[in-house]
Formats: C-alpha cells, structure tokens, sequence
C-alpha cells in the first residue's frame, strides 16, 4: 500500500474519520489495528516479526527497570539488543554472508555445499528494529522510564505513517505524544495538508520522472567500457542523486504530514541538504533519524572503548560508525564502499577544519557569499560522487563508471539531454528548499505570501503532478 496509491488515500480517509470520532484510548487501538492492517497488506506472514520484536523488547525494558543491579539490567539488554539483531541478520543478511563466506573458502580450495535459501527480506526490518532497540538502549540508560501498557508501547513500534520508511522515532519523542490526549487544530491539518501534498509532488513528478529517465538511458557505461561516456555518468549521477533525495524525503513528509494530521509531531528527516556548505553539514540534514541514531548508539559507545590505555581514535570511530552504516543499507559491498568514502570524506575534512583554523580571518559580505556558494556546489559534488558507490550493483560497474569520469569524459547530446531534463525536474525543489532553508524547514511560513502567489503555485504543483506525472513506483527505501 504505497503512500502514492489511491489505496492508501481509501485507507487514510477511513482511518482518519474514525479516528475523529474517538477518545484517546480507543484511538490508540485503531491506530493499531491500522498499523498492522497496513503493514499486513506488504505480506502478512511478516507481521510475526514485529510481535516478536515488540514482545521482546517491551518485556526486556520492564525488566531493565526493575532491578538495580548492573548485571541483571545489561543481561535483558543484550537479550534485546541479540534478539533484534538475530532477526535483521538472518532476514537481511544471511545469503550476504554466506555467499562471501564460500567465495572466502574458495580461495583455500574448499567447496562449501550450502543450502540456496531464497530469503526475503521484510519490508521497513531496518527501520523498526532501530526503533526497538533505542527504546531499551534508553531506559537501560535510565533516559525514560517503560511504559506499562503494552498496546501504547506496540502501536509505537507500528505506528503506520513512519513504520516501513521512517523517520526512526525515538521512545522519548513519539511514545508521550500516544499516551496523552493529542491535541487537533487547524494549524496542525493545513501543515499536515501540506506536507503530503509536496511530499507527493517529489516523488510523483519529479522522482519518478527521473527514474524513468535512468531507465531509459540504463547503465552509462557497459561491463566492457564499450558504450558510453564520462558526461553520461556525469548526468546520471546527477540524476540519482536528485532521485534518491526526493523519493526518500517525499516519503518523510507524507509520513510527518499524516501524523501531523492526528495531531502527532515526529522529526524532520531532511533539511535541504543540497545547501550544506560541508560534507558534516550534508549529514547533519541528510537522513536525520539515522544519523542521529547511529551518533547516540554506535559512535558515542564506540568513542569510549579503549584499547589499552587509550581511547579508541575518534577518527578510526568514525570511519567505523560509517561502514556500519552502509551496511545497514544493503548486503552489499557497494553499500559498504559508500560508507567508507563518507567517513574518510569526514575525517578528512575534520582534519583540513583543524589544521586551517589558524588561517581564518574576517572577510568582506560578498567574499563571503562567493566563498559559501563556491562551499555548496563542491559539498554537492563530493556527497554526489558517493552515489556512483551507493548505485552501482558491482565493483566492476563503479570501476568503469569512474575510470570514463575522469579519464573518458565528453559532453554528448545524450549526456546534455539528460542533464537538462534533470534541472527541470529537480528546479522546483531547488526554489522550495531554498524557501525551507531560509524559513527553518517551517512549511506554514508559505501561507503568508499573497493569496495569488500561494494559490498559483499550488494550481501549478497540481497541474504537473496531473499531466505530467511517470508510472507510479514504490520507494526506493523499501529495499532497505
């Protein structure tokens, strides 16, 4: 049930009545019924992996919290943290690790004779799992207290508009806004109205319409080198680039849009990130939940190992930190790659920040501005080239579509055509970022231009979803 399909507009128009209707208990239940009925509609049989995850991890945080004892606490913790981390390894990793592990065992001569097990993998696993685990990761830290209704704590889990894509809530943001009465205004229903309705501009018109050209112009360059060029990896990687940030963020806001429509606030998960001035600054907008979650519970843990004496190197931490979180991504060596290259990316220029410090003086306003937009465009490109790594399906592909980047570039029609067809999709979301930047990602901050202005640019937003809109596809964090 796609955010984008006339089958979810059915279910949330439902939904939604109902849950008008109701007090804050029994619109906690529908919203569980909801959730589940919506994720059972993905495939059902999955359905038993968030009860687990939610029976586990609700039983372990009441344990935690009950004793004192160091011991006993860290004992309900690594039950938790073993349990989610079983199923999202078996689900999402198992034929990764096994394949590796023959070709490993191939280069000593030794034939492994395995089961082809055909494993599925859950849609939105990586997402709830986080999920859980922060909640017992947090009351072990003693930063909330467990909730003792188990309903509230599993429509937490579910909570339909978040569940298969994000944002990764955190307990102590989502879990208060279920057990108080939420509050309903119009306000709130206009913000939500809005975000749903450019959330579904990003990805119906210019999401889709540029995956529709990448598939049309397929691979850039062929496993032999043969076709292609450098501007057509240029243009492509542009393109993805431009695809991945709308799908992914137009999901976010439908998901924030329609929780803000029942009155609940999750977290902003992009902040036009196409106007960091640094590669820190592009993750510090880019993909906020997981981030910041990746920060609170594997780099911060990380920084206080020691080894020896010492502390574990902040900067080895981060490189770490990354590698984890490109595998999160896929089962894949690409995914791993990605990460890799944005944590060297940060330690390298951690390391420029530190050593330039000394160097910084006061300059002029528009040196400043020359100097900020000359930051944006080379921060653009630099997280830009990490998506040939995130794209790729194989080493041998990222190899050839860099080798034609730097040592077989040409501009043809074909690289020139996709590049501007790309700057028409994408130009209205540059114009609206650009509004959200300066306006602190507030969408209701639209509403006091005049009347014309607000209702022309809808009309117009309507009118190129209508008429120039691509074959409706799912979203492209699905897969992860």
């Amino acid at each position: 049930m796609n955010f984008n399909s006339f089958k979810f507009f059915a279910f949330f128009i439902v939904v939604y009545f109902l849950y008008l209707s109701l007090k804050q208990k029994q619109q906690n239940r529908l919203l569980l019924i909801a959730s589940y009925f919506f994720y059972g509609c993905w495939d059902w049989r999955f359905l038993g992996l968030i009860f687990i995850s939610t029976i586990t991890d609700f039983f372990c945080g009441l344990k935690i919290d009950q004793y004192q004892e160091k011991q006993k606490r860290r004992q309900y913790l690594i039950l938790s943290i073993l349990v989610n981390l079983s199923i999202l390894g078996f689900f999402k990793y198992f034929n990764f690790f096994l394949e590796n592990l023959t070709v490993l065992f191939s280069w000593f001569g030794i034939t492994l004779d395995h089961p082809t097990w055909h494993v599925i993998l859950p849609v939105g696993i990586s997402f709830y799992t986080f999920q859980t685990m922060s909640y017992t990761i947090d009351v072990y830290r003693r930063k909330i207290k467990p909730t003792t209704d188990f309903f509230d704590y599993a429509l937490y889990v579910s909570f339909f508009p978040q569940l298969v894509a994000g944002p990764i809530e955190r307990a102590r943001n989502l879990l208060p806004q279920i057990l108080k009465p939420r509050i309903l205004s119009p306000e709130r229903l206009k913000e939500g109205v809005l975000l749903i309705y450019w959330g579904l501009f990003k990805k119906i018109f210019i999401a889709d319409n540029i995956g529709t050209l990448l598939a049309y112009f397929g691979d850039p360059v062929s496993a032999n080198g043969a076709v292609g060029d450098g501007g057509l990896v240029l243009a492509s990687m542009y393109a993805y680039m431009f695809q991945l940030y709308c799908d992914f963020s137009a999901y976010s806001d439908i998901a924030r849009g329609t929780a803000k429509m029942m009155g609940f606030d999750i977290m902003i998960n992009f902040r036009s990130p196409f106007f960091a001035q640094n590669i820190q600054d592009t993750w510090n907008r880019w993909h906020i939940s997981l981030t910041s979650w990746i920060r609170d519970y594997l780099y911060f843990p990380l920084a206080t190992v020691k080894i020896g004496k010492k502390y574990l190197n902040p900067m080895v931490a981060v490189i770490i930190t990354f590698l984890i979180m490109g595998l999160w991504h896929g089962a894949a060596w690409n995914y791993v790659l990605w990460g890799g290259y944005n944590g060297v990316i940060l330690v390298l220029y951690a390391i420029f920040v530190r050593k330039t410090r000394r160097f910084r003086r006061p300059k002029p306003r528009f040196l400043q501005n020359i100097i900020r937009f000359l930051s944006i465009l080379i921060t653009f490109h630099v997280a830009s080239f990490g998506i040939i790594l995130f794209r790729a399906n194989s080493l041998q592909q990222i190899s050839h579509w860099i080798y034609h980047l730097f040592a077989s570039f040409s501009m043809t029609a074909e690289a020139t055509e996709l590049m501007s067809k790309v700057f028409v999709y994408s130009l209205p979301l540059l114009i609206v970022d650009l509004f959200l930047y300066k306006n602190n990602d507030n969408i209701l901050a639209f509403s006091k231009y005049p009347t014309l202005v607000k209702y022309g640019f809808l009309y117009l937003v309507g009118f190129l979803m209508v008429v120039y809109h691509a074959k409706a596809s799912n979203f492209i964090y699905f897969q992860f």
